[in-house]
């Protein structure tokens, strides 16, 4: 046990370090970077020897074991599996560190903080890029000291992995639309594809890149009707970035929670009912998903007639549940003592969206900004679809906190410490 928990605060100090590191580079990002390994590293070590975080066992404890478990029967050939697509990603990554040390819950508790970190930065940066070093400074605070991010960087939950991968993903983008470089699509393309790892719906956000990008080249090239030597090399470029868009829907590869477009509409569930349209999936899906945590009145799933029964109510009701993923629990959700932590984050995204609001000119004159904002409003409107309880939601809205954050940039309120 003790061997265990020395590896965790081995990890911590390996996180410090690479904090000054970072740091030292951008000097300005010191006292943010420093706070944020600070506050997630304390919620572990309370969590690790004095009391039970919120959230931290369900998912986490079977996470972990997962882990543990795949250490024990692959090794380091867990390696060969890495992209088997299921929702365990998280735990063959951490089951590596199991294998080349021991195993640990401490050390992969530490390893989110280290990710969490490394994601404040990677928000900073992006801020840094498209509105400047005032805003990003604020952006980074913000970052840091998040409350449900704090809390998600210190369990062992995917939610952290994809905020790093996706942040990692959009400053590809950004720079890519400002830069057109094949570097930033690059890594673009890398980021979009480890965060789907982690959470398969993500992969969305890299088509909506790919369509954006070509039809933003056919505009600005008036779709090759007039023939210029300097539009050659996106005349081959072009059939590159549509090739995946293609792929996906010819049915060649399948997405998780999704599934294969070619056979989206011929679908036969567990209970052996069979399903023959787009919308009646969706349906089936919203159905599913939205369901009491609790299974009971004093649960937290979404009310009943947020379930469409056709596709009109489809169309009318999928804006409803954007706003209950946002914005859940609210005050008459309040049935439990923790439900007041979901209440007290909502309230936090009504502020960010706010600030959304009043940055709105900026946003749609920069191309930057309208490709984040059309990204953005393209998963909370998925993932709307796939969750029906304002406990997950809390957690599924969190994944695009950069997001948000950047969006609401320069209106962001200005505090003496930042």
């Amino acid at each position: 046990m003790i061997s265990q928990d020395l590896l965790g605060w081995f990890a911590l100090l390996f996180i410090i370090s690479g904090t000054f590191l970072i740091s030292k580079k951008n000097p300005n990002t010191k006292n943010f970077l420093l706070l944020a390994v600070f506050v997630r590293s304390i919620l572990v070590i309370l969590d690790q020897y004095l009391i039970t975080l919120p959230d931290s066992t369900g998912d986490a404890v079977i996470f972990e074991k997962k882990a543990f478990l795949y250490s024990e029967e692959y090794g380091l050939g867990v390696i060969k599996n890495m992209t088997q697509l299921d929702s365990f990603f998280i735990s063959k990554f951490i089951s590596i560190f199991y294998t080349i040390f021991e195993r640990s819950p401490m050390l992969a508790k530490m390893l989110s903080v280290g990710f969490g970190t490394g994601a404040v930065f990677l928000i900073y940066k992006l801020c840094f890029i498209i509105w400047g070093h005032r805003v990003a400074l604020k952006a980074g605070w913000v970052a840091a000291i998040f409350p449900s991010f704090i809390l998600y960087s210190s369990l062992i939950l995917r939610e952290v992995y994809v905020i790093f991968f996706l942040t990692y993903a959009l400053i590809g983008c950004v720079n890519f639309i400002s830069k057109n470089n094949l570097n930033s699509l690059v890594r673009a393309t890398f980021g979009f594809l480890i965060a789907s790892l982690f959470h398969g719906p993500i992969i969305l956000g890299y088509l909506i890149f790919l369509a954006y990008v070509c039809l933003r080249v056919l505009i600005q090239n008036n779709f090759f009707l007039r023939f210029k030597k300097t539009n050659l090399k996106l005349i081959f470029f072009l059939p590159i970035l549509v090739l995946p868009i293609l792929a996906y829907f010819l049915g060649y590869y399948s997405i998780p929670k999704i599934g294969n477009f070619k056979n989206f509409d011929s679908f036969k569930s567990k209970k052996n009912i069979t399903i023959n349209s787009f919308e009646e999936k969706i349906i089936w899906t919203i159905n599913k998903a939205t369901r009491s945590s609790g299974e009971n009145n004093n649960g937290a799933s979404y009310p009943n007639w947020t379930i469409p029964k056709d596709l009109k109510e489809l169309i009318f009701l999928v804006p409803v549940r954007m706003f209950y993923l946002l914005y859940a629990p609210f005050p008459w959700d309040v049935k439990k003592a923790r439900h007041i932590i979901g209440l007290l984050d909502a309230f936090l995204y009504f502020c960010l969206t706010y600030y959304i609001y009043l940055n709105r000119k900026n946003l749609f004159n920069n191309p930057q900004t309208r490709f984040l904002i059309l990204i953005f409003f393209f998963y909370i409107m998925v993932y709307s679809c796939g969750v029906g309880n304002f406990g997950t939601g809390l957690r599924h809205r969190l994944k695009f906190i950069s997001l948000a954050i950047i969006l609401a940039g320069q209106k962001l309120p200005r505090f003496k410490i930042f």
